[in-house]
């Protein structure tokens, strides 16, 4: 008649082997145990009399890919120096679920790659220079990415929301230098600064937000001080400036055919519809030299030539 034998070759120190859950471990106090969870996520503990101590966190249980493979349930805990190249290969999720982690370069250039929450939507990226302590950060919500720089708004901003997208000092934080798209208003302008005190931002604007409304400005766009700018204005047949006194200036309207040479104290108007030109002046004077003639019969009058229609036509000059 056939036996089995239950009993363990104790060859050193592994007196008994016990297999059962988790819950139904038994008390440790018998040294040298060996304890089998059977159940994920399978393990097993040796009882060194005082305590259960973890050998192992990988186990030939159910769902277990074997020795070279882990299953979806494993924890597995990392910790000492990984010291050679190292590949993670294939099509998974890489997720860590602690709110920021740091590598350390060999320049002694800290990279920190933290994520937290701002307003509920908000992770940022952080570069940080741990010798100066000097950060560039660039944050990532829902429609919207920008980029700062030791907490001052200037970088990269694009922001989906508005349809607005800015390369430079977006934020007017330090120079006021910008490249500015509005995608919502079909605009586009570029602002600029002498000096970091100077808050007069004028260069150059365009705008495309429909048939009536198509032109480019150059110069002061947004009346930040004087309000000079050229301005040509496709959707409307126009060219014409702009300045703190709007009778300054030009206005050559191609749409009506009028065009203005204008001031406070005097103004020219060519108008070829009515094939006139107006001259507004209290003041008429012609300097330097002009055309005059003198007939044998008039001794010292003077005349001033005009021709009207090709037709020569003298006008009397005299002396108050």
């Amino acid at each position: 008649m056939f036996e089995v034998d239950f009993h363990i070759l104790n060859q050193k120190a592994t007196p008994a082997i016990y297999a059962d859950t988790l819950a139904n471990r038994p008390t440790f106090g018998f040294a040298g145990r060996i304890f089998i969870n059977t159940a994920s996520p399978y393990g097993v503990y040796r009882d060194t009399g005082s305590a259960w101590v973890q050998v192992a966190g990988i186990g030939g249980g159910p769902g277990s890919t074997g020795v070279n493979g882990l299953n979806g349930t494993t924890n597995i805990g990392l910790g000492g120096t990984l010291a050679n190249n190292t590949t993670i290969n294939g099509n998974f999720n890489l997720d860590f679920f602690h709110k920021s982690f740091t590598v350390n370069a060999q320049n002694s250039t800290t990279f920190n790659v933290s994520t937290y929450t701002n307003n509920g939507n908000s992770n940022v990226l952080k570069q940080l220079d741990a010798n100066s302590s000097l950060y560039s950060e660039l944050f990532l919500e829902p429609f919207i990415i920008y980029s700062k720089y030791n907490s001052l708004n200037y970088g990269l901003s694009l922001n989906d929301t508005t349809g607005k997208f800015a390369l430079g000092d977006y934020n007017n934080d330090r120079k006021y230098n910008s490249f500015v798209v509005n995608d919502d208003t079909n605009e586009f302008y570029l602002t600029t600064s002498f000096n970091q005190a100077n808050t007069d931002q004028d260069l150059f604007f365009a705008s495309n937000s429909s048939s009536s409304i198509r032109f480019v400005k150059i110069g002061d766009f947004n009346a930040y001080q004087n309000n000079i700018s050229l301005v040509v204005d496709d959707a409307n047949y126009r060219i014409f400036t702009t300045g703190t006194n709007a009778t300054k200036g030009f206005d050559l309207d191609f749409n009506n055919e009028v065009y203005n040479f204008a001031d406070t104290n005097a103004k020219i108007t060519c108008d070829a519809v009515n094939q006139s030109i107006e001259l507004e002046t209290n003041n008429l004077k012609f300097t330097g030299s002009i055309s005059t003639s003198i007939p044998p019969t008039s001794g010292s009058i003077l005349y001033l030539e005009v021709y009207v229609n090709n037709i020569l036509y003298n006008i009397l000059m005299t002396r108050p």
